[in-house]
Parts: structure tokens; C-alpha cells; sequence
């Protein structure tokens, strides 16, 4: 972690910056170190939509003070399975409809 939060210090503002290592999801733990201070502006995006989610509350934590815009996994997870299920039942998925899908699945998110 010392190593990407190194890199991250090198990152100028409005960098993406991802977490697709599968740490906070299929085991514990995040890239980054506790120490890790995001570039500001950042565009955030977090990958996994389950597990402990360090990554993403790492960025929480600095929303405000550095200005970040955080995508989280869990979206665009509903968004991979409404595709697809429009697609095999042949609809139009609209916004409105993945609106209201995003409020049924709410209750069944795994939030650590």
C-alpha cells in the first residue's frame, strides 16, 4: 500500500483513480494505506459493490475537503444485470424504470 499511496501522491487533480484489485471485496483491506490523501477533484471509482469497502469509505472520508466525485461499484452492478435482462426480455430500459429497479434493490444491498 505504501507503493500505490506513492503513486497516488503523483496523480494531478481530476485523476481517476480505481480500485479494481478486489481488496474490500473478496478479502478485506484496500490498495491504499490508512495515510493516502486522494489528488483533488478526483474522479473515485470503486469497483466492488460488496465485501468491507475500505477503498471507497477511504474516499468518504475525504469527499468534502479534497472535492471528489465517487462512483460507486454497487451502481454500476444494477446497471451490468438491468442491460442484460432488457436484453433477454427485449425492453426498453429507461431511466425512469432503472430508477425504480435502483429502489427495489436497495434493500438487498450488502453494505459493510
Amino acid at each position: 500500500s505504501e507503493e500505490a499511496d506513492l503513486i497516488l501522491t503523483k496523480l494531478p487533480p481530476q485523476s481517476l483513480v480505481v480500485n479494481a484489485s478486489g481488496l474490500g471485496k473478496d478479502r478485506p483491506g484496500s490498495p491504499l494505506s490508512s495515510n493516502a490523501n486522494f489528488p483533488s477533484e478526483c474522479h473515485i471509482w470503486e469497483f466492488n459493490y460488496r465485501g468491507s469497502l475500505e477503498f471507497m469509505h477511504q474516499a468518504l472520508r475525504q469527499q468534502r475537503k479534497q472535492r471528489l466525485r465517487i462512483h460507486d461499484g454497487w451502481e454500476y452492478f444494477l446497471a451490468g444485470w438491468a442491460y442484460i435482462i432488457a436484453e433477454v426480455y427485449h425492453f426498453e430500459l429507461t431511466e425512469p424504470l432503472f430508477a425504480k429497479l435502483r429502489q427495489a434493490a436497495l434493500p438487498l444491498r450488502p453494505i459493510h
